[in-house]
């Protein structure tokens, strides 16, 4: 393997995942047998130092190798054949657009604010109501207000920070 060896720390979860994720993509080429995938995916499960995982991708092309080898073939902001053969992608380019996307997704979490309190009010709000016990329907009413109403304001107001007018609640 060429460039840096990986730093002696600890592998994520992330990090192996990742490896994970080559190993399968070398698989899908043809790069590897099932045996040799299924071997060295169970080596990647236990490995525990990005150096337990350089034996792994010694023999794959260096876009196979994770970053956590620290030698991923191509720096930030070089262009990289794409792994389809659709052409050169800019890796750094393509690692901002997914972190915009995570953000985004991150962020918009009306729909789940929505869902719960539909569930909540449909589960526990009708039946509540329908039996007309003034203590029920209070105790209802406070747990509601305290779990569903913040996390709606939180979503909307993190919405409208981000310039989603109603075009957006309505459209999506």
């Amino acid at each position: 393997m060429t460039g840096p060896e990986p730093a002696p720390y600890r592998l994520s979860d992330g990090e192996r995942d990742e490896a994970l994720e080559s190993l399968r993509t070398a698989f899908q080429e043809g790069r590897l047998t099932v045996d040799e995938h299924e071997e060295r995916s169970t080596a990647a499960l236990h490995a525990v130092t990005g150096q337990d995982l350089v034996p792994l991708f010694g023999d794959l092309p260096p876009h196979l190798h994770p970053a956590s080898l620290g030698a991923s073939g191509a720096r930030p902001g070089e262009i990289a054949p794409a792994g389809g053969g659709e052409g050169p992608v800019d890796l750094a380019e393509t690692g901002r657009s997914v972190e915009k996307k995570k953000k985004k997704k991150d962020d918009d979490n009306l729909p789940s604010v929505l869902g719960w309190g539909g569930f909540l009010l449909f589960v526990w709000g009708v039946p509540t109501f329908i039996s007309g016990s003034v203590t029920a329907i209070s105790i209802f009413l406070g747990f509601f207000c305290l779990m569903v109403v913040p996390g709606l304001i939180t979503a909307l107001a993190r919405r409208r920070r981000r310039g989603g007018g109603r075009d957006e609640i309505a459209g999506g």
